[in-house]
């Protein structure tokens, strides 16, 4: 069987390239370079404030919020294309919290915060992981109590990426210490201007920044919980599906593949022969290649199961473990090609790529873990998707 675009489908993926080269003006690719690892800035919302003002951002989104009304694979496709092209793409805004705001969010909550997305407006960070509280997530002990008419909410997160640009964190907290712990858990949206709101940065292994925060006392309007009290488990993993999925879009490694395959049939040895046609050179790329193409095909059928409905979980699992675990595979398998150019940062001398293969590399190892490890999803995956027992300690 043979799957693939559709006719319009890459017509439009060519017109979000052309897009993006038109967008990206040498002065605007430096700016943006010089801020990308922060995860945020004033150049960041620029380009994504242009391309909400261009549409570009709810391909798939319902009309009514400001969307285009395509489906779930053309929003994919965008979606691909902005990675390749390293342009900003507020994941979590668009990807993951809007479409959950939009199945568990209040009339007023979509009324207001669903087009600021869209326009490229709003912007936020996760905060669910604390300290005690990650592979395990039910077990977070950051507590919301109501006082009135408002919610105050005492605790700290760890890896709450973005938050240090962000309008708001997507936070889960506890709201009945006595309930099971998987049903005293509530979502609230907490301003990043509140006070008692604080935050210190966290440098990963690929030099991006997250973040650790802490709430003191933060006092939140009472409207600001999203969905019904103590049923924020199923909005958290709701939230989570929809981000698994996007951390393992295949448009940077296609785009590496394709400079290390171009670099390596130009390169010739001292026999005058390619370096391309060294069988372990052919080797190396065909597995990435074949890898690739099965990652293409997870998102395809992942894109057609949120057409249909909303991703399965175990099906989001799936696609993040293989992606997470094949991107690291993947860039170290055409580090063996480049060599040790492949490894010298950007502004190096002799580096290869604009460093692009060497920082994708080092960022890699993240997604085994943002998301919700690997380990974890293995569990969902096998219980979940194929009814095995839980193990019994």
């Amino acid at each position: 069987m043979y799957l693939d675009f559709t006719a319009a489908q890459k017509t439009l993926r060519q017109e979000i390239r052309d897009y993006y080269r038109t967008l990206f003006t040498p002065e605007l690719r430096r700016a943006y370079d010089a801020e990308r690892l922060q995860m945020g800035g004033p150049v960041f919302r620029q380009i994504v404030a242009q391309l909400g003002a261009d549409r570009w951002l709810g391909l798939g989104w319902p009309e009514e919020y400001g969307g285009r009304n395509m489906t779930a694979l053309e929003q994919f496709i965008f979606w691909d294309e902005t990675w390749r092209a390293r342009a900003p793409l507020p994941v979590i805004s668009v990807n993951t919290i809007g479409p959950t705001i939009m199945q568990f969010g209040s009339a007023a909550q979509k009324q207001d915060l669903l087009p600021k997305i869209l326009r490229g407006e709003l912007f936020f960070g996760v905060g669910y992981t604390e300290p005690a509280a990650g592979t395990d997530l039910a077990s977070l002990s950051t507590r919301a109590e109501l006082d009135g008419d408002h919610w105050v909410i005492n605790g700290s997160k760890v890896f709450t990426t973005h938050a240090h640009d962000a309008d708001y964190i997507w936070l889960a907290a506890r709201t009945d210490p006595r309930a099971a712990k998987h049903k005293g858990i509530s979502i609230f949206l907490v301003p990043t201007d509140a006070e008692g709101f604080s935050c210190t940065p966290i440098y990963t292994v690929g030099y991006e920044r997250t973040n650790a925060t802490y709430y003191d006392n933060v006092r939140i309007p009472k409207q600001n919980l999203v969905g019904e009290l103590n049923a924020g488990w199923r909005l958290l993993t709701s939230q989570l599906n929809h981000e698994r999925i996007a951390l393992a879009t295949p448009g940077p490694a296609d785009r590496v593949l394709n400079e290390v395959w171009s670099w390596a049939a130009k390169l010739t040895g001292p026999d005058g022969r390619a370096m391309i046609e060294q069988p372990w050179v052919q080797h190396n790329l065909a597995r990435v290649r074949a890898r690739l193409e099965a990652l293409k095909v997870l998102n395809w059928r992942s894109a057609w199961s949120l057409t249909n409905g909303t991703p399965r979980m175990e099906e989001a699992s799936a696609v993040k473990v293989f992606g997470s675990e094949f991107f690291v595979e993947c860039y170290r398998l055409l580090l063996e090609i480049v060599g040790r150019s492949g490894t010298q940062l950007t502004g190096e001398p002799g580096c290869l790529f604009d460093g692009l293969l060497e920082h994708a590399y080092r960022s890699a190892t993240t997604l085994t873990f943002g998301g919700g490890v690997n380990e974890v999803q293995r569990d969902i995956i096998a219980t979940v998707g194929l009814s095995l027992p839980r193990s019994r300690r």
